[in-house]
């Protein structure tokens, strides 16, 4: 996958904070595949890779744990881990805030082990309209090579859009790694065309001073076969990563990728996503329309317009993902009023049994297996 989509953007924040947190929802993957890897300077070597990864998930709180493993034909193994934890501020206006921390290790055969903790502060603002934003972000932490700590000083400034079913995003950073620096320009873009989800990235490294230089990137197809299995096609060239330990190279993979039920399962924050406030709606198909309009105090009332149906079902990260059967009203009217806490939020909407769909009024957002929720915010 490619380094932008791969990194899971949230913010550091503790276990207590995320148990304190109702309607938790807890998500898994685990990729086993086959690759071929040449890092530079070293000759190209097959691998078998197992690539477990575990997040659990509030709207505004994230804790991902993710490892890989690889086995070399030659014999050599490589082992990476990374927990991640984040969390957003409420929103003001356009602006929110959110904090990150990092923590990882990794290893490669006799080779000297790399450990790093990171944190990150990032202030977002949202563009017109919520189909775009920007935010800028300062980093400070340490990289441990063989027990020798070096100090890790980042600074970056970034910008997201969506249109026509396309995410794209920019970045550009300058990090600096005990003696080392360097500068990196990067571009990525997201979609999904029926079941498959096509993801990209290029970069450039320039005013390197250890880092390395040059042009690179990274591409995947993941084609959904089901509600639990994906296959992944993944391939390119990354740069040296001074913090975590990697070297620069090239690669081809094939990996067969089994999950939890992605039917509800929230979008990928790589991209952070924020839709208008309650009390908006939208104007897209009327099937299944949703208004969400507050009441004061949080508690949110769903309207949802389905002449038609015997039965309408809501379900969100505010119900932890359970069904939760709406009222029946004149007109055609469904609703019912929940109290909500503030942030972000995501839905599903499921008419007489059917599938769960993303409710048209609410913004959309995919998620990484050709699921969709909707997405909206309390204030």
């Amino acid at each position: 996958m490619p380094r932008a989509w791969a990194a899971v953007v949230g913010a550091a924040c503790s276990l207590a904070t995320l148990s304190r947190t109702a309607a938790a929802q807890t998500t898994a993957t685990v990729d086993f595949g086959i690759s071929t890897v040449r890092y530079d300077g070293f000759l190209t070597s097959g691998a078998a890779a197992i690539a477990p990864s575990v997040r659990w998930e509030r709207p505004n709180a994230s804790l991902t744990a993710q490892g890989t493993y690889l086995q070399f034909e030659s014999g050599n193994r490589s082992i990476q881990g990374n927990v991640t934890g984040s969390l957003f501020t409420a929103p003001t206006h356009r602006w929110r805030g959110q904090l990150l921390a990092t923590a990882g290790a990794s290893n490669y055969a006799e080779f000297t082990s790399f450990h790093h903790t990171i944190g990150e502060a990032r202030l977002h603002r949202l563009g017109e309209g919520g189909g775009g934003g920007t935010w800028i972000s300062g980093t400070v932490g340490r990289s441990s090579l063989g027990g020798t700590p070096r100090r890790v000083l980042g600074v970056a400034v970034a910008g997201w859009a969506q249109h026509a079913g396309i995410q794209l995003f920019a970045s550009a950073n300058r990090s600096v790694v005990g003696d080392t620096a360097f500068s990196d320009l990067e571009a990525a873009a997201r979609t999904r065309r029926g079941a498959i989800v096509w993801e990209g990235y290029a970069g450039v490294r320039i005013w390197s001073r250890g880092g390395g230089r040059g042009v690179y990137g990274e591409g995947s197809a993941t084609i959904a076969l089901g509600n639990h299995v994906a296959v992944v096609l993944s391939g390119g060239r990354y740069p040296t990563d001074p913090v975590r330990g990697s070297i620069s190279g090239r690669y081809a993979g094939l990996a067969v990728r089994v999950h939890s039920p992605a039917a509800l399962r929230p979008t990928p924050r790589d991209f952070p996503l924020h839709p208008p406030s309650v009390g908006s709606s939208g104007t897209s198909d009327p099937a299944g329309r949703i208004e969400v309009l507050s009441q004061g105090d949080r508690a949110v009332r769903f309207v949802v317009r389905a002449p038609d149906a015997g039965l309408v079902e809501i379900a969100g990260d505010f119900t932890d993902w359970q069904p939760m059967a709406l009222d029946r009203g004149s007109g055609g009217v469904w609703e019912v009023v929940v109290r909500i806490p503030k942030g972000i939020h995501r839905i599903a909407v499921r008419i007489d049994g059917g599938p769960w769909i993303a409710p048209a009024g609410a913004r959309r957002a995919e998620d990484d297996y050709g699921g969709e929720v909707g997405i909206f915010v309390v204030p």
